[in-house]
């Protein structure tokens, strides 16, 4: 795992030089305005033509990706952004690490935080071996944005890790230590994880106030604090979490407003409690999941706790 030698990195300080292929103009032939030049190392402002980032890139103030325009990182590309700046996204913007070779991003050495990427309407955003942290919102996925792909991702100390109004995917990757709320689905957004480690809050992991939440073959789990704190807190939505590891949680999940929920083969471990009703819930199937606390057998009719397993369950969990 890499996170630890980020840290060190950050607080040694990057240089700003950069090496850069490929950047064009054109979709703003009519502003006179200067486009973000990559080959200066320093970034800011409205990108409206491709442009493909190397090296090492500062984002020193606010910056857009313009609808039409496309922003690829190439493999070992260092990113550190200014304190408090965000990348806005309405065209695209692919980063494309490798596993030999990922992307980095980080706050500049004399900053604390970095605000993050959002996407907007119409844009698109797939990281794809990026490590990194200290960042206020990795991913804000707004409704009618194309794509919110995160792959082979690895970041700490995120204050929030993704929210999803729009379709949001995490595959293979690993978010830790956490503020409240670290994955949070609102609206008629989804969000899938998949093959991914979620650990580590000092308030709730994954928080769902509506739409789709699809969680399998993960771990979730490591909530600290108080009761009110919880690996899942589910408020409304359709809901599938089947072959995951739920695991360290004062509370591992407050259920409710959920009709048909489906919970299954997944191992409760060492949470102070496992499943707590904070509404109405109808049809929760629950089957076949290990409790190893025991079933909790005194939710009611609208409980399937049954056929529960007398060992962990083996397929369960991250495949990495």
């Amino acid at each position: 795992m890499r996170i630890p030698r980020l840290l060190a990195t950050l607080a040694l300080g990057l240089s700003t030089a950069a090496c850069t292929v490929g950047s064009t103009g054109g979709l703003g032939d009519d502003d006179d305005t200067p486009e973000p030049d990559p080959d200066s190392g320093e970034i800011a402002g409205e990108i409206r033509g491709d442009q493909t980032w190397s090296g090492e890139i500062t984002i020193i103030g606010e910056t857009t990706i313009a609808a039409g325009a496309t922003v690829t990182v190439e493999p070992g590309t260092a990113i550190t952004a200014k304190n408090g700046v965000t990348l806005r996204v309405s065209g695209t913007l692919e980063v494309a690490g490798t596993a030999e070779a990922p992307v980095t991003m980080l706050p500049t050495a004399d900053s604390t935080t970095w605000a993050g990427i959002v996407a907007d309407p119409g844009g698109s955003v797939h990281l794809a071996y990026a490590e990194g942290g200290a960042v206020a919102s990795l991913l804000y996925c707004h409704a009618g944005a194309a794509l919110c792909h995160l792959e082979h991702v690895e970041f700490t100390g995120l204050s929030n890790a993704v929210t999803a109004e729009g379709p949001a995917l995490i595959e293979a990757s690993r978010i830790v230590d956490i503020a409240n709320g670290g994955l949070t689905i609102r609206g008629e957004g989804s969000l899938t994880v998949r093959d991914s480690y979620v650990l580590t809050s000092s308030g709730d992991l994954i928080v769902q106030s509506g739409g789709s939440l699809i969680v399998e073959y993960s771990e979730i789990g490591d909530t600290q604090g108080t009761y009110d704190h919880c690996n899942f807190h589910i408020n409304a939505g359709t809901v599938s979490i089947t072959r995951t590891t739920i695991i360290n949680g004062v509370v591992a999940m407050m259920l409710g407003g959920t009709d048909g929920a489906i919970i299954q083969y997944n191992n409760w471990v060492s949470n102070d409690s496992d499943l707590a009703p904070v509404g109405p819930n109808t049809a929760v199937d629950a089957r076949f999941n290990y409790w190893e606390a025991g079933a909790p057998l005194d939710l009611g009719a609208d409980y399937d706790v049954s056929e529960a397993s007398p060992t962990p369950l083996t397929d369960v969990g991250p495949r990495l």
